[in-house]
């Protein structure tokens, strides 16, 4: 065992009480990144080399611009726009037989509306001592300790959009992704082995969630205007189909491939567009269904099925000096998500 992993015996290399080493395993915890009391400093045996190397705390990566179309971002806005809309345009009419009609000639007609969504301003900040900055500069040769501030409060920004962007922000009217209202809702297939979820279901079962319940249902219901080439699913699920094979455990009654290879290139969207069908893990959808229960999304992957709009990306101000510290501000300003088609995409629950 490492000493890291022992605290008993850093313990008695350092010369320090067993009950002092909480803080150093703590700063090897993910999720604990103030494991050493929040402090820059830490204690040094006069034997111990310390590396330059810093191992960050690792989180995991941020999806919300990954999950819709590039195109769906819209960037263009002004940063002082209060609100933004989109239009919504629509048009009624059919030609018919001069025979038929005589001189009551068919009329077209256009209408149109719009949508509005507001826009609000984000804001983070840090600070300081200037002490302790040229404190860290000496101990940490290399480090500025307010470009790492800087660094985090752009992380931080990142952590606030994703959070809204899935989740919505229901003070300020704030659709979220992974349950936005107009998106219709169904419930995956009864298993031979009881009840819904993929945790019981042959290979069989589960690319019929997909194919059928979903991508079918989609395409059905919108007469073929939506043709849903995404599926998206918990982590959990992406990794029980990666592995489990279409014909059981050694494929001898059936197809000998993963379920994931399988539903790749045998469904409704490949077999129409001869494009491989994505399908991607996405951590929030674990209990995001009704009940709570595991919830799958699949959706038309095109730029005008989404829209978010970012009036303003993140900006740091500069530095501004406090007596004997430095504060750090940055802001951005977005607005919510939404949904122009929701009927190009459709939630599975209970996988």
């Amino acid at each position: 065992m490492s000493r890291i992993q022992n605290s008993a015996k850093l313990a008695k290399d350092l010369g320090a009480v067993d009950g002092q080493m909480v803080g150093v395993q703590n700063a090897m915890t993910p999720g604990n990144p103030a494991g050493l009391n929040g402090a820059m400093g830490f204690t040094v045996d006069i034997f111990e080399q310390v590396t330059a190397k810093a191992y960050d705390v690792l989180m995991p990566e941020i999806q919300w611009n990954k999950t819709i179309a590039p195109g769906s971002i819209d960037t263009s806005i002004n940063a002082g726009a209060k609100l933004t809309s989109y239009r919504v345009r629509d048009r009624r009419g059919k030609g018919a037989f001069a025979a038929v009609v005589g001189k009551d000639t068919p009329t077209v007609g256009v209408t149109q509306n719009k949508v509005v969504i507001p826009l609000e301003v984000a804001r983070v900040m840090a600070s300081a001592d200037l002490d302790d900055i040229r404190a860290v500069a000496f101990g940490f040769e290399g480090m500025n300790l307010l470009t790492d501030l800087g660094v985090v409060m752009r992380e931080s920004s990142e952590r606030h959009i994703e959070d809204t962007f899935f989740f919505g922000y229901a003070n300020l009217d704030f659709a979220g992704y992974l349950d936005y209202a107009l998106v219709p809702a169904t419930t995956a297939g009864t298993k031979a082995g009881g009840g819904t979820t993929w945790a019981v279901a042959t290979g069989d079962e589960i690319v019929k969630d997909i194919n059928l319940t979903a991508i079918g249902t989609v395409y059905t219901n919108s007469k073929g205007v939506f043709l849903p080439g995404r599926v998206e699913i918990p982590l959990a699920q992406l990794v029980q189909i990666s592995a489990q094979r279409m014909g059981g455990a050694a494929g001898a009654t059936g197809e000998n491939v993963t379920v994931l290879e399988y539903v790749k290139k045998n469904n409704l969207f490949t077999s129409l567009t001869g494009q491989e069908l994505q399908v991607v893990g996405l951590r929030y959808l674990t209990g995001a269904g009704v009940g709570p229960s595991n919830r799958m999304i699949v959706s038309e992957y095109k730029d005008d099925n989404n829209y978010m709009p970012m009036s303003m990306p993140f900006q740091m101000l500069p530095p501004q000096d406090r007596q004997f510290a430095t504060d750090l501000f940055a802001e951005w300003k977005f607005g919510s998500f939404h949904k122009p088609y929701p009927t190009s995409a459709i939630f599975v629950d209970g996988i």
